[in-house]
């Protein structure tokens, strides 16, 4: 009632002026909204009231805090963490800052910065005629000018491009992988990819194979429509080769798996793993049938892809038997390389065959309990000191070639102080490069020391193993209780057991063979400091 009444006074003091036209009417609904709002809220402000409403609202905004650029403050935290100084950490976002002022179209934030990229690039920071290319979606490497210093011993590694590493799900599935991978490669990586590479370098990889064939060589592919169709027609025919090269592994495959019973007389799991087989498990039959059934099914896919694609018009332009014979010459000599691990795998799938057939002939000789711990010692130590011996070989094979391991490339910028000192204008420009050579010489030098220090240790690890083997062979003989001569039986069982160190030593030297060959297929890299033994 009093609310009532109180509108009721509003409306007196209405001026009259105002037509009762321009005064909404209410409904019942919206006088009882009216009703249940203050009347505070319904009255208009006067001036003084809404000024004062005004400078609160205007305190209001003042007070809101400007935190700064958040995602520039984490950026920095993460450069923070890492160990860095200001002045880098400066130096890193100024570099940034600066290479993106070219590229207005493009609105990138510090969280899509690469911060990998930006910390690699802080150790070339030379003088000012270094020239830098820092991008965000891709990594480039930076062109250094050249100068009187020399270039380190970490960039003495292996030329091939690294694999793209798969993350796996757990660790025990990554050793597995990386197990496959050293000992297994892709045999894919071998073959040829004649359509991928420019005409210019297939017109060359053509004419380096086939000497004194010139002439008709530019004949062959004196138009593009020439140079696609025999393009296209080596592409096919490396296929045809390759499926055929799987056929011939999965054919020697399933005689291997005949002749050594793999099949008949299969080996127990739990023995496998006591024993530490080279391959725990082969292909079952049915597996073999239905892998090699798809290989004949993708062989004959791919020659009758040849031969509809010996039957287009194009090929009145050629004489296609000359053209098949010289085609069928190149595509040998690429795949040379491919054979030859083919026949690589074959030979390890025998080595395994026969690692399972000797355990196999050890036990049927029913040894005793500590006749088959002397031998499982021994051929466990069998396989560390192949294992040691592999490790000294490639080292030296690296010390020789001057391609030290990627890990070692930390030791370049591990004392960040001197690198700043050097960078210090009032230092002469000679005494610079001076005391540049000196410390990049001391650096290598370390490296060297670690090297040869880690071939001893292994060297010695070899020559631990070999006392370990004669050893358990001691006690073997010493079972006999001094019989002479020695029982048929335990001479029986002392010959499968170095039957079955034979085959593992003979499979050690051929994977360690092809992982040698890697360093005399990767080029030369040129150390200006000199010989490693010097530096």
């Amino acid at each position: 009632m009093r609310r009532f009444q109180a509108l009721r006074g509003v409306q007196q003091h209405v001026p009259s002026n105002i037509p009762s036209s321009s005064i909404p009417v209410l409904t019942h609904e919206q006088q009882q909204r009216s009703f249940s709002q203050p009347i505070r809220q319904r009255l208009p402000l006067s001036q003084p009231e809404q000024r004062n409403q005004q400078q609160k609202q205007h305190k209001q905004k003042k007070t809101n805090k400007s935190r700064g650029n958040r995602k520039l403050q984490r950026f920095r935290a993460k450069l923070r963490k890492r160990g860095l100084s200001r002045e880098t950490i400066a130096t890193l976002i100024n570099n940034y800052n600066t290479s993106e002022q070219g590229n207005n179209d493009e609105q990138s934030t510090v969280s899509n910065m690469d911060v990998e990229q930006l910390i690699s690039t802080r150790n070339h920071v030379e003088n000012e005629n270094i020239q830098r290319t820092t991008t965000i979606t891709k990594r480039k490497r930076e062109i250094r000018p050249t100068t009187g210093v020399t270039t380190s011993m970490s960039q003495m590694s292996l030329s091939h491009l690294p694999t793209k590493r798969q993350r796996s799900t757990t660790t025990k599935n990554n050793v597995i992988s990386k197990k496959k991978t050293d000992n297994n490669p892709t045999v894919t990586d071998n073959k040829p990819k004649y359509l991928k590479v420019p005409d210019q370098i297939f017109k060359d990889m053509l004419s380096k194979a086939l000497v004194g064939e010139q002439n008709i060589i530019e004949l062959l592919l004196d138009t593009p429509e020439k140079l696609q169709f025999v393009r296209t027609y080596t592409h096919l025919l490396n296929n045809v080769f390759y499926l055929k090269l799987e056929e011939n592994f999965w054919e020697h495959y399933n005689t291997v798996c005949m002749s050594e019973d793999i099949w008949s007389v299969p080996m127990v799991k739990d023995m496998a793993k006591q024993n530490n087989l080279c391959r725990f498990k082969f292909k079952t039959k049915i597996q073999l049938e239905r892998h090699y059934a798809l290989i004949v099914k993708r062989l004959r896919e791919a020659e009758n892809k040849l031969d509809q694609h010996k039957q287009q018009p194009m090929n009145r332009s050629f004489d296609m038997n000359k053209l098949s014979a010289i085609l069928t010459a190149f595509v040998r000599q690429g795949q040379h390389k491919l054979s030859k691990e083919f026949e690589r795998k074959k030979l390890i799938v025998q080595y395994d065959a026969n690692d399972h057939r000797f355990v196999k002939a050890f036990y049927h000789l029913k040894p005793t309990e500590n006749q088959i711990r002397s031998a499982k010692i021994i051929w466990q130590a069998v396989k560390d000191k192949l294992q040691a011996e592999e490790d000294v070989a490639i080292l030296k094979q690296r010390i020789y070639a001057k391609r030290l391991p990627s890990s070692f490339s930390i030791l370049d910028h591990s004392i960040d102080q001197m690198e700043n000192m050097l960078k210090q204008p009032a230092i002469n420009q000679d005494k610079r490069a001076t005391l540049s050579f000196r410390r990049l010489k001391t650096i290598a030098q370390f490296k060297y020391d670690i090297m040869v220090l880690t071939i001893s240790t292994a060297e010695e690890t070899v020559r631990s193993h070999t006392n370990i083997i004669a050893n358990e062979k001691k006690k073997l003989i010493d079972s006999a209780n001094g019989q002479i001569p020695i029982p048929k039986s335990l001479i029986e069982l002392m010959n499968a057991i170095a039957a079955r160190q034979s085959n593992i030593v003979q499979r050690s030297q051929l994977i360690l063979k092809q992982k040698l060959s890697v360093f005399d297929d990767a080029p030369m890299v040129v150390n200006m400091a000199g010989t490693v033994g010097a530096m």
